[in-house]
């Protein structure tokens, strides 16, 4: 059985290299095609390939799990046409046999999976957004968002944001109660020597009439955690992920927008098992009845719909409508659980 672990383990890691390859491949084209107005007018093939290089790891990340999934497909199909599925048969490897066999690989690359997002995604995203702007991440432009900054004392509007300066900042000041003490505006502020300095402050409006116009701002924020807030969480690794969530009340977007993209990296491996429980015994059945094919496109239509619904939860949750835990859980319990029921079903009938 070691041996038909590893030969199942062996061929799935080739059609898992080959998948990649071709899914890669094909959507970075139509990638590139699509958004080429994004590139300088003046841009050469260096530009182009640049680009193609730099927005791969937010690629792979937009593509995992139809890559895992096909590669499964195509790894029954593989056995089917050789027989091979019978042959398992004969050796007494039922689906769970087949389950556990191939379950560590696909839980490793999972893994590695989510360790190469959260470790490539961050700077990858960066580049693309200093070279090009935060349009090359399909990102709405920074300046058209609003930035909330919550300290213990005070809430900070940050209009326009870039590298070492700021504009158009609101201060609300608030009393020991939450209350409203008085409100500032400053027209810039700028990032020197590790502190903010305000310049053309005005006090708009003060409850006593004795608050004093700011002309500095003390904050743990800094370019780099500004720019942080206005990122998609999508693009941020999982340490930032967690310190955005903790900070609640700070940044563009509700905490669950965070949340559900932390789960989302931690959660790989568990979305590579279940799109083998899914796929796995479909492919099984049709081991033993014809080639195939058919199985095939029932898996896919059956894993289609599990990727919208994972991504209309997604969007609830990232808008705050649900909870983060909801927004990740609920389409991935549903996939496991169907699952598993095909695989009991699969077994059953064997």
């Amino acid at each position: 059985m070691k041996q038909v672990s590893l030969y199942l383990s062996r061929l799935y890691l080739g059609r898992l290299a080959a998948v990649a390859f071709a899914v890669l491949t094909l959507v970075s084209l139509l990638d590139s095609l699509g958004n080429s107005e994004l590139l300088p007018a003046d841009a050469g093939f260096t530009d182009r390939l640049r680009f193609v290089v730099l927005r791969l790891p937010l690629i792979f990340d937009s593509t995992f799990a139809i890559i895992i999934f096909l590669s499964v497909l195509v790894t029954y199909l593989s056995l089917i046409r050789r027989n091979e599925v019978v042959a398992l048969f004969g050796t007494g490897m039922s689906v769970f046999g087949q389950l556990r066999s191939l379950g560590p690989c696909l839980f490793a690359v999972g893994a590695l999976s989510a360790l190469i997002v959260t470790l490539v995604n961050p700077p990858a995203a960066r580049s693309l957004t200093d070279w090009l702007g935060p349009e090359a991440l399909m990102e709405q432009a920074r300046e058209e968002r609003v930035i909330w900054v919550s300290e213990p004392d005070q809430l900070v509007r940050l209009g326009d944001v870039t590298e070492n300066q700021i504009e158009n900042l609101t201060f609300f000041v608030l009393s020991p109660a939450g209350y409203v003490e008085s409100v500032s505006r400053a027209e810039s502020a700028t990032y020197e020597t590790g502190a903010w300095t305000l310049s053309g402050t005005e006090v708009v409006q003060s409850l006593d009439g004795e608050a004093a116009a700011p002309r500095s701002w003390t904050t743990r924020q800094t370019p780099d955690s500004l720019f942080k807030l206005q990122t998609n969480p999508r693009f941020l690794s999982v340490p930032d992920l967690l310190q955005l969530y903790d900070l609640r009340g700070s940044g563009s977007r509700p905490s669950s927008a965070y949340l559900v993209w932390l789960i989302d990296r931690l959660s790989m491996p568990i979305v590579a098992l279940g799109l083998l429980l899914l796929a796995v015994p479909l492919m099984q059945r049709a081991g033993r009845r014809e080639t195939g094919e058919i199985s095939a496109v029932i898996a896919l239509a059956i894993g289609f719909v599990y990727l919208v619904a994972d991504g209309i939860f997604t969007t609830l949750a990232e808008s705050g409508a649900i909870s983060g835990w909801a927004g990740q859980l609920v389409p991935l319990t549903a996939l496991i659980f169907v699952g598993l029921w095909l695989t009991l079903r699969t077994e059953e009938t064997s």
